[in-house]
């Protein structure tokens, strides 16, 4: 059967949490009523603000699309550019918008409401555990989930007081677990029976910090979490929780999107029972009905993805890149690191409107590479987008440069995760490395001058594992190779950079580098002492107490050089 029509989700990132659930929820029932849905994300990495990640937003042609669903809920670390792309979508798009989450602007909105989820899991840790004390923390007053609400209903039926004591607001993030240990543990506060945070990761963050003051779990106090992510099931004690609704909602939501696409009467979603999954921190030990097999495959399928990426040698490969025609040889020899994936397309672009098809899997390779329009997301002709059932399309951006964007099909209901994003973020830097060699191979006549005159640049360009970055040789304590990959290291942290160390060694000879080891090449300006040890070397200090050793095959070129300093 041909799809009826295409979908487009606007959200700011996969998180690979809870939240993710609605973003399946929304591809499950997209896919059973035979539409494609694209997914418009910034993919951000260890950052809660984008960095020109924004740009992927304007990719949007809202034409192309039937209808779509903004969810408002993934820009909670971003309210700001969640409400500029609502404006976007309310000032481009005439087609349906239904929304996840908040907002005052459309009128199809679905915020959820959790209070019987939390109401069961309070009741459980009442009735099993005979609590009664206890505090809910977590949160914003009145947000629209009504978690708070569940809470206070079953203090109530089961005759404990409510008052404002038993409610801690503060936010969605650790700060607010801290600030209750420290009150617990000083006695600004009673000491309760039971915490119930509004989150898993925020009953994670309290139970590290009340075992800091000694206070242990559940021994002491017992804590649950909510919305059984996968930080409930942690390496140092599982966390009760229970499941949330949000795959419903994004089944329901899509369920509205269509009515409103098609006018047809809206399909009935039937609400899924509400499940507690015990855990350690309320002594009951993990729910037999967890899937431990399915727990143990995914983990061991995640071990392998890590390794294949971790042995890639991705950052090798695009530092040794000396043209586009090279980077496409890299992506289709690299692209089996983003598992299960259909295909995959590598768009660089041109201007605002134009895009080139660098790589597309199963479809062009180097010597036939395509230019199109860029809200077209894929090449015209290929039937990618259209036989796949969900399409993410991620921006590759460069300390604010909006490059091109990457656009990986799934034949299934899927949920990308932390490698292609890092895949992204490798693109972008090796585009950048061939722009910054570009621009060096058109000053010819400025580069002859300086091969004239002997003189040589004084700073490098070196990779953290992020971003690239431009250090004067200067403050480098020392280079030395680590497996195969050369590293600078500065006072601020270790830097990849591409030369090997013998062509450092040739390049900065007459710039008080010295090799003092099979290994290390030492910039002995950084030197402030040493002495002999007993097996002959020498034991070097540098300036930040930094210590490394002269070989004895380098010991005597090591003195007679600093005795000339």
């Amino acid at each position: 059967m041909n799809k009826k029509g295409n979908i487009c989700v606007v959200m700011a990132d996969v998180t690979e949490d809870y939240r993710d659930e609605y973003l399946v929820g929304v591809a499950k029932q997209a896919e059973k009523m035979n539409y494609v849905t694209t997914v418009f994300s910034m993919a951000l990495l260890n950052q809660q603000k984008p960095q020109g990640e924004e740009a992927v937003f304007d990719l949007i042609d809202f034409d192309n699309y039937d209808g779509v669903v903004f969810f408002e809920k993934s820009f909670s670390a971003n309210k700001s550019l969640g409400k500029r792309v609502e404006r976007l979508i309310s000032e481009k798009c005439s087609k349906p918008v239904v929304v996840l989450g908040n907002s005052t602007v459309f009128e199809n909105v679905f915020s959820g409401d959790f209070s019987r989820n939390m109401e069961l899991l309070t009741d459980h840790v009442i009735e099993q555990h005979n609590c009664e004390l206890l505090y809910f923390l977590g949160g914003y007053q009145g947000y629209s989930t009504n978690i708070d609400i569940g809470f206070i209903n079953s203090l109530k039926k089961h005759g404990i007081a409510v008052t404002d004591d038993n409610l801690i607001y503060g936010g969605f993030w650790s700060d607010c677990a801290e600030k209750l240990a420290e009150d617990i543990a000083y006695g600004n506060v009673e000491k309760p029976d039971a915490v119930i945070c509004y989150s898993d990761i925020i009953a994670f963050f309290l139970i590290k910090a009340l075992f800091r003051y000694g206070i242990r779990v559940p021994d002491d106090i017992i804590v649950t979490g909510f919305s059984a992510s996968t930080t409930a099931q942690n390496g140092i004690i599982s966390i009760t929780t229970c499941s949330c609704d949000t795959e419903y909602l994004g089944r329901i939501a899509v369920s509205r999107l269509h009515s409103l696409i098609t006018e047809e009467d809206e399909p009935q979603i039937i609400r899924p029972r509400a499940n507690i999954i015990t855990g350690m921190s309320c002594g009951c030990g993990n729910n037999q009905n967890l899937n431990i097999r399915r727990l143990l495959e995914m983990h061991e399928k995640r071990s392998i993805e890590d390794t294949h990426f971790a042995n890639s040698e991705l950052d090798e490969r695009l530092f040794a890149c000396r043209d586009i025609n090279d980077l496409a040889d890299v992506i289709s020899q690299t692209h089996y690191l983003i598992a299960d994936k259909s295909s995959m397309a590598v768009c660089l672009h041109v201007d605002k409107e134009l895009s080139r098809c660098l790589f597309m899997l199963d479809y062009i390779g180097k010597e036939d590479q395509v230019y199109f329009k860029s809200t077209d997301i894929l090449p015209p002709n290929s039937t990618q987008e259209n036989s796949s059932t969900i399409v993410y399309v991620l921006p590759i951006v460069f300390n604010d440069k909006n490059l091109g964007h990457i656009a990986v099909c799934y034949n299934k209901p899927t949920v990308y995760n932390v490698h292609l994003k890092n895949y992204t973020r490798h693109l972008a830097i090796g585009l950048e490395v061939l722009e910054i060699r570009n621009i060096a191979a058109l000053s010819l006549e400025e580069a002859q001058v300086n091969i004239e005159s002997n003189t040589k640049s004084k700073t490098i360009y070196a990779y953290n594992g992020v971003a690239l970055h431009r250090i004067s040789i200067d403050n480098v304590l020392y280079f030395e190779t680590d497996g195969r990959k050369t590293v600078a290291v500065l006072r601020s942290g270790r830097l990849v950079v591409r030369n090997s160390l013998s062509q450092l060694e040739e390049q900065y000879k007459d710039d008080d580098f010295l090799r003092v080891s099979k290994s290390t090449l030492l910039n002995i300006t950084k030197v402030t002492e040493y002495s002999p040890d007993s097996d002959r070397t020498l034991l070097v200090t540098l300036v930040g107490n930094v210590k490394i050793r002269v070989s004895r095959k380098f010991a005597s070129e090591f003195k007679t050089k600093m005795a000339e300093h």
